[in-house]
C-alpha cells in the first residue's frame, strides 16, 4: 500500500488541512506536477513544532484502518486547542474531535489490485482523555489488517529515539501483550522509550530457516551502508553482528552513535519487510509505507548528501517518508520531493510544495531559499561588521572596501 492523499481537521497545528504525497504509482499529471527522479520520497521540511511528526502519526492512525481501536497506542493531546478556547471546556466535560481521512493505493500483496482504500479515523475528547476510534462505513476490505500473518498493508514508522533493546531482554510475548504487530511497527512515533528489534534477535534465526533470504538481507545491509567505508560480515561473536572497515571487525554495541542509529532502524526494517514479502518475492520487490522522524539524525554532513537518494534506490517499491531539517538532504532533491510545513495564523500548519529549482544547490544556497527562508548564514556579529563596511565602502571608502574583502574570506576569532 501507499498513502496518495490525507485530510486533517482539528489535528495538532492542522486546523483543515489536504496533503497529496507521491509515490511509484502516483498520477503526476493529476497533480499537476513533473515525475521527480526519485519517486517513492516525500520529505516534510519546517520549522521545530511546525507539525512534522504529528503528520506521521496522522499517516500511522489512518494506515491501522479499524485496527485503530485495538492499537493501544498512546496518545496525547492530538485534538488541536484553539488559542482562545475556554480554559474551562475540559473540566465542563464538553467532548472535542479532530478527523483523519485518508485514501491508499493498493496492490496484488494487499490483496485488492490497485484499487483506491478509504480510512477515516476520529480522535475524541472528554476532559483530559483522548482516543481513536475507526468512522469509516467500508471495514470489510481492511479486515487483513487484523491478521499478523497477513502480507497485506505493510507500513512501519521510526520516532526520533530509535533505541535498540538487547538480544537479552527482547520479550516477544510482552510486545504482544502491549499492542498487536501492526501497532508494534509504528508505536516509536508515539513512545520515546519503545526499543527496535536487534539483528542479533532475529536474524540468526533466518540464516537457519531461509538462507536465501539471509543472504538478501546481507546484501541489503550492505547496500545501505553505502560509502562508508564498512561491511556487514554477517559474524557474530559474542552474539553481536561484526562490521568491517578496513581490517577491523567492530561489533554492532561498539559503532559510533550514527552507525548504530542508523543500522538500529535498518535493521529492525528488515525484520519487518522479510515478515511480510510475500513468498516467490525478493526483500526489495515489497510494497508499503516507511516513514522516519529527522532521517539525517547523527549522521555526517557528508552522508546526509546522499542518504535519501540512497534509501530510495535500495528500496525502490518503498513509499518514504522522512522528516528533517538538514539543507544536504534538501539538495539532494527535487522540489516535488519535498513538502513544507509552513506556519499560519494562530499557530497553524499548511503543508504545501515550493515551484523552486533546489536540487544540486549548496547548503548555503539551500538555506537561503523559501524551503528554509533565512536571509543570511553568517554570525550576527559578522553580519554587522560587513553591513558597517559595506555601507562605508559605498561611500567611496576605498580601505573600508578591503576590509571587506578580508572579513569576507575569513572568521572572527583570532589565530595564531
Amino acid at each position: 500500500m501507499y498513502i496518495d492523499k490525507i485530510k486533517m481537521t482539528q489535528f495538532r497545528s492542522f486546523r483543515e488541512t489536504k496533503i497529496d504525497f507521491i509515490h511509484p504509482d502516483q498520477n503526476f499529471a493529476k497533480l499537476q506536477m513533473p515525475k521527480p527522479k526519485l519517486r517513492n520520497v516525500n520529505v516534510l521540511l519546517g520549522n521545530n513544532g511546525s507539525g512534522k511528526t504529528t503528520l506521521l502519526k496522522a499517516i500511522a492512525i489512518a494506515a491501522l484502518g479499524p485496527a485503530v481501536e485495538d492499537a493501544n497506542l498512546p496518545v496525547y493531546r492530538l485534538i488541536r486547542r484553539e488559542p482562545k478556547e475556554p480554559k474551562n471546556r475540559t473540566i465542563r466535560g464538553e467532548t472535542a474531535e479532530a478527523v483523519i481521512e485518508a485514501r491508499f493505493a493498493t496492490h496484488e500483496q494487499d490483496g485488492h489490485g490497485k484499487d483506491a482504500l478509504q480510512s477515516q479515523a476520529v480522535i475524541t475528547r472528554r476532559g483530559d482523555l483522548e482516543r481513536l476510534r475507526w468512522s469509516h462505513p467500508e471495514e470489510n476490505r481492511w479486515h487483513p489488517i487484523f491478521s499478523s500473518e497477513s502480507e497485506a498493508f505493510f507500513f512501519v514508522g521510526y520516532g526520533v529515539t530509535r533505541r535498540v533493546e538487547s538480544q537479552e531482554r527482547v520479550d516477544p510475548g510482552a510486545r504482544q501483550a502491549a499492542s498487536f504487530l501492526r501497532a508494534q511497527r509504528i508505536r516509536s512515533l508515539f513512545e520515546d522509550a519503545y526499543s527496535l528489534m536487534p539483528l542479533s534477535f532475529w536474524l540468526p534465526r533466518l540464516k537457519e530457516s531461509n538462507p536465501g533470504r539471509f543472504t538478501q538481507v546481507r546484501n541489503l545491509i550492505d547496500r545501505f551502508l553505502g560509502h562508508t567505508g564498512y561491511s556487514f560480515t554477517g559474524q557474530l561473536e559474542l552474539g553481536e553482528y561484526l562490521f568491517e572497515k578496513g581490517a577491523l571487525k567492530i561489533p554492532f554495541p561498539a559503532l559510533a552513535d550514527g552507525y548504530r542509529a542508523y543500522l538500529g532502524w535498518i535493521g529492525d526494517l528488515l525484520y519487518h519487510v522479510c515478515n511480510t514479502c510475500p513468498t516467490g518475492k525478493k526483500l526489495v520487490q515489497n510494497k508499503g509505507i516507511v516513514m522516519v522522524d529527522e532521517v539525517d539524525l547523527h549522521l555526517h554532513p557528508k552522508w546526509q548528501m546522499t542518504i535519501v537518494p540512497l534509501l530510495a534506490k535500495t528500496l525502490p517499491d518503498i513509499q518514504f517518508i522522512v522528516t528533517s531539517h538538514s539543507p544536504l538532504i534538501v539538495g539532494s532533491l527535487e522540489w516535488m520531493n519535498i513538502m513544507l510545513m509552513a506556519p499560519g495564523p494562530q499557530q497553524t500548519t499548511k503543508a504545501k510544495r515550493l515551484e523552486s529549482a533546489v536540487h544540486g544547490l549548496d547548503a548555503d544556497q539551500v538555506l537561503l531559499t523559501d524551503f528554509f527562508g533565512l536571509h543570511t548564514t553568517r554570525a550576527p556579529g559578522k553580519k554587522r561588521t560587513l553591513k558597517e563596511l559595506s555601507l562605508a565602502a559605498r561611500e567611496g571608502d576605498t580601505e573600508a572596501a578591503r576590509q571587506l574583502m578580508e572579513e569576507m574570506s575569513r572568521g572572527m576569532e583570532a589565530t595564531k
